[in-house]
């Protein structure tokens, strides 16, 4: 059954036979795989692991590394496979809401899989994941153990993928409202916002600009009247202390409204051409500023630092 859902276990290491990592789950007939990023790196060195294997539906595949994303655990790889793979379909465009069922794959320590169910009890309140990956990511009811990292989480109705298990455990900081018995999961259509681009141009690092960025109120889309050059952007939430965009001089409530060559209309656009262009890339981002001026800087993609994870 888990074969028949593209599910995939992933193994990598350095001796034979490979040790078991963690799960996966395959995308695209090709054998792309989506799965975790720390399923494929050294745990002592984080050095990402060049011997990786990958099993599904009974046969196992070499595989190798086509682009991370190590901010948010998030991996891909390429079975080396001559003919077609049973590939999940994914919920790009559907929206969890409370109460809907869910169904995840939990490996279990001797190897084998079984299915748990649960709901949906707590929605995502941000889109972008820069400042708060917590709020870009919604709840549920489900306890996964944590050798299924990487697994995906199906609707119970469609059977579609609705999100990743990263195994992501947010800091419980006074007022935190979560149980134990929650798990947060990566929605599938964060994944696909960086998915091509990822895939694209190879990215082993976690491109960064300082900044957050959220949709438009309906009082800052008066500002893009329909002859006007640039019809909307995405708002600065949130800017980074000591960070590219604060030395730019980027404030809050500024408007992206390009990023290189490419308008900005969703925080989508913004991630996808953030890791298109990616680190060491030199970009112009343009603003709008109070509504009336426009505003250029010049900036070279800077990878993440260690000292600025999102909570």
């Amino acid at each position: 059954l888990a074969g028949e859902r593209g599910v995939v276990f992933v193994a990598a290491g350095q001796q034979e036979p490979l040790p078991p990592r963690g799960l996966g789950f395959v995308v695209e007939k090709e054998g792309f795989v989506l799965t975790a990023y720390q399923n494929l790196i050294d745990p002592a060195s984080g050095v990402l692991l060049e011997r990786i294997s990958a099993r599904v539906g009974g046969v196992t595949y070499e595989a190798g590394v086509i682009g991370v994303e190590p901010t948010l655990n998030l991996g891909i790889l390429k079975l080396e496979s001559e003919s077609d793979l049973t590939f999940v379909s994914s919920a790009r465009t559907r929206e969890p809401i409370p109460g809907a069922r869910l169904q995840a794959v939990a490996r279990e320590p001797g190897g084998t899989l079984r299915f748990i169910d649960g709901a949906v009890t707590a929605l995502n309140t941000k889109l972008c994941y820069q400042h708060s990956l917590a709020s870009t990511m919604f709840r549920a009811s489900l306890t996964i153990p944590d050798e299924s990292i990487g697994g995906p989480v199906f609707h119970a109705d469609t059977g579609e993928v609705a999100a990743i298990f990263t195994g992501f455990k947010p800091p419980l900081n006074p007022g935190h409202l979560e149980t134990t018995r929650e798990t947060h999961l990566l929605p599938i259509n964060l994944c696909f916002n960086i998915y091509e681009s990822l895939k694209t141009k190879r990215s082993l690092k976690s491109p960064w600009t300082g900044f957050s960025v959220r949709p438009l109120k309906e009082e800052e889309k008066r500002y893009f009247p329909t002859e006007k050059t640039h019809q909307g952007g995405v708002a600065i939430e949130d800017v980074w202390d000591n960070s590219p965009a604060q030395t730019m001089g980027v404030r809050k409530g500024d408007i992206l409204v390009q990023l290189g060559y490419n308008r900005i209309l969703s925080v989508a656009d913004f991630q996808k051409w953030l890791y298109m262009y990616g680190v060491d890339h030199p970009v112009k981002l343009y603003f709008l500023r109070d509504g009336t001026n426009y505003v250029v800087a010049d900036y070279v993609i800077e990878e993440r630092p260690g000292w600025a994870k999102p909570r």
